[in-house]
């Protein structure tokens, strides 16, 4: 695709945007213009304010810089609104609306046909709503235009291609609705084979009746051949000739009955089949053309990258070339938007961590530019896989490891003894992270774990693949659809649940004597291996329940060296599952991936694989866990943490915020009466400004780590300057997290403190 023709694309997207916009400003003009002045004025003025912003913003975007100008005079007015520096006069409404009028017409014609009529208004208007807040009278509002006459068609016009803009909001309401067939389908050949099996009992009793049904009627009628029977068989239908004749009469009638019956049974057992074989092709096609409705290429993800990967090696003094492949492969829209932010974050993570500055790629005998790639590549028809990759440092086992222990997920003989991929693997455990120093970017231990939660909840999976010095992969296999999976139903303690067939290794039949205690923990023998044992009603936390005797039916999952059978009460059957995902409060349930309803009508749990597999190890850990101390009193007391900053509304702010948070906070207007206020008490932590009088936070930081007593004290720097060179100015001095004021929320300080802490 040229640039002109992506140019093209996202325009057309911005106008349909830009609508949406102009919309919600319009009704926001209408709404403020006869309200009074009250709190939700100012609320509203905030709403209208933001969209200008956003249509501002979406407007620079695709090179529209003359809605950009007027968009900018806008939000210009609503920004002196918002602070209040004067009232909104009645001519500043006329002013707006005039404003989004002309907005309104820009957007009908290219920028490039904006002529000197336009460019001329658009002067005048812009100078108008710059001096608008000030006015008290009201601005007259202008005569209007002329109505465009419409454009006649023209004779020979090319034809109008026949496609169709359809809100993605009814598109995936279409594909619910096409998912919810999936229960027909599965109903029909539930009674389908019912009515099989209604047959098949009809033609055993015409079996077993032509079995005995001489025998009957001789027996009623006395004629069988013989002696004494006979004559005494014949004497007592003599006596009893009316009931018997009776008798005989019943069973004639009740074998063509049953024989009549069976015949509209057998029929109507086939026409179901019938109706189930059609059914199910139907329903297949409608799901399968819905699908592809929804399916986007990842160019309308990968697209994004171009800038960010710009914008963040920029920001590290970084060269990186980005390589993307694989923009015309397809995947579930709902797919690509929940990778989103994963994707982001694993691009982040590259250029911060993974590729090496130009001088230490010079070293290491590399091109000055690290390259990073992106890629999707279709697997099979089922699987994608998406590759981020880079050609820098690579992950350095040996500070995962410490990161690690630091964070106290392991203790030091368990880190010496780890496997390389097992060390690789701890990245993706919540605060685990290589970086010196916490940033805006990273330094926090949770992008990775949300990846492969993220990753995990869409049924994929993700891998690693690194080598010191020649860069990391990080794969990723994704479904190309979430509808529907194959699960295999399993009876756990009078419930059913479904696990999905693609995570099982094997399904065995083990005796109860042939399992094993190895290490307080049961195993079973597989392929001449000892397998981890776990009772899945034990992992499922379900009521305890008395062993029953003889077999045990096993679910392997897991691969390789780290597989574990979960023990259950039965395997019942393979069934095409339709996931339902549960909604609030229960949107993350530790060993719950979802909810389906089963061909029956009956609710199933869709247990999450991942989530199984590091229950049974905890669950087999929990034995032989240590023994923790109970907390000390000087554990429970609360926080002491030391502000300094020489601006009294930052060090308020920031005294407020702790301060909810239930820390005790002493403030210092300035390094040397915070430096004096930690030698004078106790703290735990200090937040400090950088640019501060008598002594910056940089010098405060140096000074603190030369002292012997306070060397290990946490500093978190909180500051506006955001350059490359502050940030590693304060690695440097050894500062524990860097924060920029621009990006500053009060929840990522909140956080750092008690990763800190």
């Amino acid at each position: 695709m040229t640039d002109e023709e992506f140019l093209a694309q996202l325009r057309e997207a911005f106008a349909v945007e830009a609508g949406e916009h102009l919309q919600a400003m319009t009704a926001g003009l209408l709404e403020l213009e006869k309200m009074p002045a009250t709190p939700r004025r100012r609320e509203l003025v905030e709403t209208t304010f933001r969209e200008a912003h956003s249509l501002k913003g979406a407007a620079r975007a695709v090179n529209r810089t003359d809605i950009e100008s007027v968009c900018q005079a806008i939000e210009s007015v609503f920004s002196q609104w918002k602070r209040k520096e004067v009232s909104i006069a009645p001519g500043s409404f006329d002013l707006l609306n005039r404003a989004i009028d002309l907005v309104t017409r820009l957007l009908r014609m290219p920028d490039v046909a904006t002529g000197p009529a336009e460019r001329t208004e658009i002067t005048n208007l812009v100078r108008d709503l710059a001096s608008a807040p000030a006015q008290a009278p009201a601005v007259p509002m202008p005569d209007a235009p002329e109505p465009e006459p419409p454009a006649s068609a023209e004779i020979g016009a090319p034809e109008i291609a026949e496609t169709v803009r359809i809100p993605m909001e009814k598109m995936d309401a279409l594909l619910r609705q096409a998912e919810e067939m999936i229960a027909l389908k599965l109903t029909a050949s539930r009674n389908a084979a019912e009515l099989r099996g209604l047959a098949g009992v009809l033609e055993g009793w015409r079996k077993e009746w032509a079995k005995v049904r001489g025998l009957t009627r001789d027996g009623l009628t006395g004629q069988k051949p013989g002696g004494g029977d006979a004559a005494a068989a014949a004497g007592l239908a003599g006596k009893n000739a009316a009931p018997v004749a009776k008798l005989a009469e019943f069973l004639e009638w009740n074998e063509s009955y049953v024989r009549s019956l069976e015949k509209r049974v057998t029929a109507l057992a086939d026409a179901a089949a019938h109706d189930e074989r059609s059914t199910g092709a139907l329903v297949d096609d409608l799901l399968g053309d819905a699908k592809r409705l929804v399916m986007l290429p990842f160019g309308t993800l990968f697209d994004l990258f171009p800038k960010l990967v710009r914008d963040l090696s920029r920001a590290q003094g970084k060269e990186v070339a980005l390589s993307i492949r694989g923009r015309e492969v397809e995947i579930d829209k709902r797919i690509l938007q929940e990778m989103k932010d994963p994707l982001v974050h694993l691009v982040r993570n590259t250029i911060d961590h993974g590729i090496e500055k130009p001088a230490a790629r010079a070293a290491a005998r590399k091109a000055a530019a690290g390259t990073l790639t992106i890629a999707a590549t279709q697997l099979d028809g089922s699987k994608i896989e998406i590759l981020v990759a880079d050609d820098g440092a690579g992950i350095d086992v040996e500070k995962v490891k410490a990161s690690a222990v630091r964070a106290g997920t392991l203790a030091d003989a368990d880190a010496a003894a780890l496997s390389e991929a097992d060390a690789l693997a701890l990245i993706f455990e919540s605060g685990i992270s290589t970086s010196p120093i916490i940033t805006e970017i990273s330094g926090r231990g949770l992008g990775m774990a949300i990846v492969r939660e993220k990753v995990e909840k869409l049924d994929g999976r993700i891998a690693i693949e690194t080598a010191r010095g020649a860069g990391t992969a990080f794969r990723i296999v994704l479904p190309v659809t979430l509808a529907t999976f194959k699960g295999i139903l399993v009876g756990v303690g009078g419930q059913t649940f479904v696990i999905p067939t693609a995570k099982i290794e094997r399904i065995t039949r083990v005796r109860r004597e042939e399992i094993r205690t190895v290490e307080n923990r049961e195993t079973i023998a597989l392929d001449g291996q000892a397998v981890a044992l776990a009772r899945l009603d034990e992992v499922l936390e379900l009521p305890a329940r008395a062993t029953p005797a003889g077999f045990a039916e096993v679910i392997v999952l897991g691969a390789a060296e780290k597989r574990i059978g979960f023990a259950v009460d039965a395997v019942l059957n393979e069934q095409e599952v339709l996931v339902k995902n549960i909604g609030k409060p229960l949107l993350r349930v530790r060993n719950v991936a979802g909810a389906t309803i089963l061909a029956s009508g009956v609710p199933a749990v869709i247990l999450n694989t991942a989530d199984l597999l590091k229950s049974a190890v905890r669950s087999a850990a929990a034995g032989v866990a240590r023994v923790v101390a109970p907390e000390s009193a000087e554990e429970k007391r609360a926080r002491n943490i030391l502000v300094a900053d020489d601006s009294v509304t930052s060090r308020m702010l920031l005294k407020n915020i702790l301060d909810s948070a239930g820390y005790s906070v002493v403030t210092a207007v300035d390094g040397v009466d915070a430096l004096t206020a930690l030698k004078s008490s106790e703290f735990d932590l200090l937040v400090s400004d950088v640019e501060m009088p008598r002594m910056d936070g940089f010098d405060l930081t140096a000074k603190i780590r030369a002292d012997q007593k306070l060397a290990e004290l946490p500093v978190v720097l909180v500051t506006a300057l955001g350059s490359r060179e502050h940030q590693e100015r304060g690695i440097d001095v050894g500062a524990n997290a860097y924060i920029v004021k621009s990006s500053f929320d009060q929840s990522n300080l909140l956080e750092v403190i008690r990763k800190l802490i």
